[in-house]
């Protein structure tokens, strides 16, 4: 069965129109195994995309469409490894001067690794791009066949270049009838009247959720191209853990860990402030330190020390706000100007 590999939500901003949730559900209902989702340079909504997948019995299949000089590229994680270099990327985009600028080749390059690549080849009619992309993701790269006017060119393209084809339907709406209202949202996007939209500015004709049995009768005599989009899926497979906090990792001192540095740091912060260290400031950093410990926060407020640290050596004003503003670790760690004990916080 022939599988959706370039779904656009609304997390496609002002471009695709469908919930996360719409679109897994969509795909359950014409019994789809697997969805990709690959909104444009954000992956704002794939939390909700992977959950509401998980609810309807479909694969999700993690991605993301950047733009590249001559037009769109669509990525897809094999596993976590590149789903890590889908984040990367889009948030290396995301802090570019212009965000919305073509992404370097050796941006792409530099963050390629266990990604699948899929090009709509009419963008570079040359081949040139595509020779490149080639060198970037060997055996990853596939060529997308989306008009079956183009499929016999496109076939014998693909042959000399030495890339796989796959048929690929880009979603960007449920329902035909939602065309009209696509493109009145690609006017509000470009601030356009909509008979001044230029081209390329919309989702491609026909850009709604169509049935494989749909698909499949457009592109009859192209079976290893069909086919290919389930082969792609299966080389997608993995499971993005969600509910599992994912800390990140801060430089420690040798032979001490997270927690160890942490209670360090703190002891230290409350003999600065009042003294010695008294039972009660004792027991109240015990037990402070003993959740932060079970909840593995601690790098969280190693490096929000570290953060207003820098920002007081800079003059920066800062203030300090949240659910742990009453914390003694915070207040020893000079996160917080309160005093928790004196105030009976």
């Amino acid at each position: 069965m022939v599988i959706h590999l370039t779904a656009h939500s609304a997390y496609s901003l002002q471009e695709g129109l469908a919930l996360p949730a719409e679109l897994a559900q969509a795909a359950a209902g014409y019994g789809m195994p697997a969805l990709g989702l690959t909104d444009h340079r954000l992956l704002s909504g794939m939390v909700e995309f992977v959950s509401a997948c998980r609810k309807n019995g479909v694969q999700p299949l993690l991605g993301l469409e950047i733009d590249l000089e001559s037009g769109p590229l669509s990525l897809l994680a094999m596993n976590l490894s590149g789903w890590a270099n889908l984040c990367a990327l889009s948030s290396a985009l995301a802090l570019r001067p212009d965000p919305e600028s073509p992404c370097p080749f050796d941006l792409l390059a530099a963050h390629s690794q266990n990604l699948i690549a899929l090009s709509p080849p009419q963008s570079d009619p040359t081949g040139k791009q595509l020779g490149i992309l080639r060198e970037i993701f060997p055996k990853r790269m596939y060529l997308t066949l989306q008009d079956p006017a183009h499929s016999l060119p496109l076939a014998d393209f693909s042959r000399r270049l030495s890339l796989s084809l796959v048929v690929n339907h880009p979603v960007y709406y449920l329902n035909p009838e939602q065309a009209t209202l696509q493109r009145t949202l690609s006017a509000i996007r470009l601030n356009c009247p909509l008979n001044r939209l230029p081209a390329g500015a919309i989702a491609p004709e026909g850009s709604y959720f169509a049935s494989a049995r749909e698909i499949e009768s457009r592109f009859q005599g192209f079976r290893a191209a069909l086919a290919a989009s389930q082969e792609i899926a299966e080389r997608c497979r993995f499971d993005l853990p969600l509910g599992v906090p994912h800390m990140p990792t801060v430089p420690l001192p040798d032979g001490l860990s997270a927690s160890q540095f942490l209670r360090q740091k703190a002891e230290a912060g409350a003999v600065h402030l009042y003294g010695r260290i008294s039972s009660e400031v004792h027991a109240r950093l015990d037990h402070e330190l003993e959740v932060i410990a079970r909840m593995g926060f601690e790098p969280v407020f190693l490096i929000v020390e570290e953060i207003l640290d820098f920002a007081r050596q800079s003059g920066v004003p800062f203030s300090s706000r949240g659910s742990a503003a009453s914390s003694l670790v915070a207040h020893c760690l000079g996160i917080t100007s309160p005093d928790p004990l004196r105030l009976n916080l």
